[in-house]
C-alpha cells in the first residue's frame, strides 16, 4: 500500500499546529523547511500534501516533532 499524502500532510499540519506554528501555510512551509533542512518547493510539497515524504525525511519528521513513523503514515 502506498503512503497517502494527504493523510501525512494532516498529520504533518497537526504537528505544526502543536508546535504553536502560524496558520499562514507561506509562514508554514518556511519553518519546515528551515527545521528539516529541505527546500521551500519540498515542504509546500508535503504541507499541501502534493508529495510523499522518503523514509529518510518522514524519519526525520517524526524526530523533530516526537511522534510514531506510523502515526505519520496514518497506521495508527
Amino acid at each position: 500500500m502506498g503512503l497517502n499524502a494527504r493523510a501525512v500532510a494532516q498529520r504533518i499540519n497537526h504537528c505544526l499546529d502543536d508546535s504553536d506554528a502560524p496558520a499562514v501555510t507561506r509562514e508554514r512551509v518556511s519553518i519546515l523547511s528551515k527545521i528539516l533542512n529541505i527546500p521551500k518547493h519540498q515542504a509546500w510539497g508535503l504541507i499541501e500534501g502534493h508529495q510523499v515524504p522518503d523514509d529518510d525525511l518522514l524519519q526525520r519528521i517524526a524526530e523533530e516533532f516526537e511522534v510514531d513513523t506510523k502515526w505519520l503514515i496514518g497506521e495508527k
